[in-house]
């Protein structure tokens, strides 16, 4: 009854394994890219909850417990949307200001010769 030991540094790695780690970075990218919306969902979900236990079950407790849920996943909403503006304008500049530089560089150049 020897059993091996799949921690040491010899042994293959397991396609089960790395198919395993493939299919959960994959969720997570999908997760990632729609967590804008997701985030959305579960706040208007929230407020709908709190309008249906402040009006519909008559229960205070509950109606405010949804309601602070329902404003805070709005102000993360905000910040997502506010943090992904400002990512875009930052990757969208950068590469024409590079290359603006590098014209500027090369008219200086020219000017240079010229005189």
């Amino acid at each position: 009854m020897l059993e091996k030991d799949s921690s040491s540094s010899n042994a293959p790695p397991s396609t089960a394994k790395l198919e395993g780690v493939i299919l959960m970075l994959t969720v997570l990218i999908k997760i990632g890219r729609y967590l804008l919306w997701i985030v959305l969902a579960f706040a208007a979900g929230n407020m709908i909850l709190a309008v249906l236990y402040f009006t519909w079950w008559n229960n205070m407790l509950g109606g405010i417990l949804n309601l602070v849920l329902a404003i805070a996943g709005f102000f993360f909403f905000a910040q997502l949307v506010r943090r992904r503006k400002v990512h875009r304008q930052n990757y969208r500049y950068a590469r024409r200001d590079q290359d603006r530089g590098t014209k500027i560089t090369e008219e200086r150049k020219v000017r240079a010769e010229a005189r």
